[in-house]
């Protein structure tokens, strides 16, 4: 009869299994971390394996050290269900009443994130409007240049007209002056004023290469610094009218200069007929670039 009372039975399985499990699917049915998921594995493991050594009829344990052993498991679940905070235990409808509180705190930061997007797309456009008014600016500026140099080449066009018809004048003295004797001072004058002339051509032609260099250079760097769309697209074409308008600007200025250099040639070998001929095509020169000087930016 001692041995029946310290006997397990199956009434006591039933009642401490029972306990288990529902302690079991309380826990298992909290939203938890990673790390407090693997925790709670553990302990469900070992009270499974617990359970498993309880229900063994291969093991002979007294009905005491049954209890002790299922009692250690329970132990084992509460010590792990006190881990959790009550605030982890919420009800339906309080985790109906937290997830409403999240949906409204998400939609707040996306309506403030699409705020956000806005003001970044007007600050962009705004940007990309400043470039561009000073892009024109630029532009506006470079024909204002372009037109100074169009009345600048007028007005060289003019005065090389009066130059040529003063320079005619003397075209009878250098016709007497014998090709070995020496050439009459006004002559002589002259031909000193054709060699300044020239020098101040050749200096011109000289400082217009290096500002076209340095212009190109410039309109290079700026398409590298420039981030609109477009951008290197405009630059190409101003680079393109850049060049054009230098290409005219030199031509006529290597013009002027070769004329200049065979006027001084004529003068220093007394050839009257090259120097009225050449001062002749100086000035149909001049006049036809005054008469086209309106259509030179064209």
């Amino acid at each position: 009869m001692g041995m029946d009372s310290e006997m397990w039975g199956p009434a006591d399985g039933v009642k401490a299994f029972a306990a288990l499990e529902s302690a079991l699917n309380k826990i298992t049915s909290i939203h938890m971390s990673s790390e407090e998921s693997k925790h709670a594995e553990k302990v469900a493991a070992d009270v499974r394996a617990a359970i498993k050594v309880v229900e063994s009829n291969s093991t002979n344990l007294t009905k005491a050290q049954r209890n002790a052993k299922i009692g250690t498991a329970v132990k084992e679940l509460m010590e792990l269900q006190a881990e959790f905070k009550p605030a982890k235990l919420l009800s339906e409808e309080e985790r109906r009443a937290k997830l409403a509180e999240l949906e409204k705190n998400l939609k707040a930061k996306k309506e403030l994130l699409a705020k956000e997007e806005q003001m970044i797309k007007l600050y962009t456009l705004q940007k990309e409007l400043a470039e561009k008014k000073l892009q024109l600016q630029n532009l506006i500026a470079k024909k204002e240049k372009a037109e100074e140099a169009k009345k600048s080449g007028a007005a060289d066009a003019a005065e090389e007209v009066q130059f040529a018809a003063k320079l005619l004048n003397m075209a009878g003295d250098l016709a007497k002056t014998d090709k070995k004797a020496e050439l009459p001072a006004p002559v002589k004058a002259a031909l000193a004023e054709v060699k300044s002339r020239a020098k101040k051509e050749s200096d011109e032609l000289a400082k217009m290469d290096a500002a076209n260099k340095k212009t190109m250079a410039d309109l290079d760097a700026e398409i590298k610094n420039m981030k609109i769309k477009g951008a290197d697209k405009m630059v190409h074409k101003l680079k393109k009218q850049e060049t054009r308008q230098f290409k005219k600007m030199r031509a006529q200025k290597q013009v002027q200069l070769n004329e200049l250099k065979t006027l001084e040639q004529s003068i220093e070998q007394h050839d009257s007929q090259k120097f009225a001929a050449t001062l002749h095509k100086m000035q149909h020169d001049a006049k036809a670039l005054t008469a086209r000087s309106g259509d030179f930016l064209h």
